[in-house]
């Protein structure tokens, strides 16, 4: 379903864009009647559905398992990252990647515990939409128009293309599905949307809060996401200002 749903949004945004012009300094949104359209449907459920989950799971789970359920998200997508550092031709980067995978999986207990990083093995986090950046050696504000994605929110035609190529070349979807096992795919898309919403609920508190359109202020943020993101390749991300619902991504779910 969501190969069918990029493809027709790439293919829909190839051909509305070429209709289009982008102001200056503006991220491109030929699309902003659709989008903003996505947008309330995301922020409502995000209202109804995904903030309550979050704000219970922010308040009653203790810190440290939170802390827990975090390090274990981003192990999980080690593997991504490695590939895709492989693809932008940084096979040092892919193999302590790698190798932090292999030491948090086990020592780390699946990794629970970030034992990798106190051993000199920082985290790095890269995704296929990043690796179109570098393929395509165009200015990183370049991700084509701006797309509101079904329940994943803020998004480009490029870092979209990437969410997809990211979830069909996940190692751990393929062993899913492969054992028969996809409900295991589920519960980590369920676990990864409410940990990072938990982690990005004040930052998008205080966008909405001190912004005209949050709209707008969260195109804006997304858009300077990426662009930081690609231009600081390899360096550790902070936490995702694009969500779900409210707003992506980190997500989205595959990331």
């Amino acid at each position: 379903m969501r190969f069918g749903l990029a493809v027709v949004l790439v293919a829909a945004t190839t051909g509305l864009g070429a209709c289009a012009s982008q102001e200056p300094g503006e991220p491109w949104d030929p699309l902003e009647v659709p989008n903003r359209f996505m947008f309330a449907i995301n922020r409502t459920i995000d209202m109804f559905v995904v903030r309550p989950l979050t704000v219970t799971y922010k308040f009653w789970v203790p810190e440290p398992i939170q802390r827990g359920v975090t390090n274990v998200v981003h192990n999980l997508g080690e593997p991504v990252t490695a590939i895709n550092e492989v693809a932008q031709g940084e096979p040092s980067r892919a193999a302590q990647t790698i190798a932090r995978f292999l030491v948090n999986t086990t020592i780390g207990i699946l990794g629970i515990f970030d034992v990798a990083k106190e051993l000199g093995m920082p985290p790095t986090k890269e995704d296929f939409g990043q690796t179109i950046a570098v393929w395509a050696k165009a200015p990183p504000e370049d991700g084509g128009p701006y797309l509101v994605l079904p329940l994943i929110g803020p998004s480009n035609a490029r870092d979209a293309v990437g969410l997809l190529v990211d979830y069909v070349i996940d190692p751990f979807r393929i062993l899913t599905w492969q054992l028969d096992v996809e409900y295991l795919m589920y519960a980590r898309a369920g676990v990864t949307l409410v940990d990072a919403r938990s982690r990005t609920m004040q930052a998008l508190d205080d966008i909405e809060k001190n912004s005209v359109d949050y709209y707008s202020a969260l195109r804006s943020a997304y858009t300077q996401r990426r662009v930081a993101e690609i231009r600081q390749k390899g360096a550790p991300q902070t936490a995702s200002i694009a969500l779900v619902a409210s707003g992506r991504p980190e997500l989205g779910f595959a990331r």
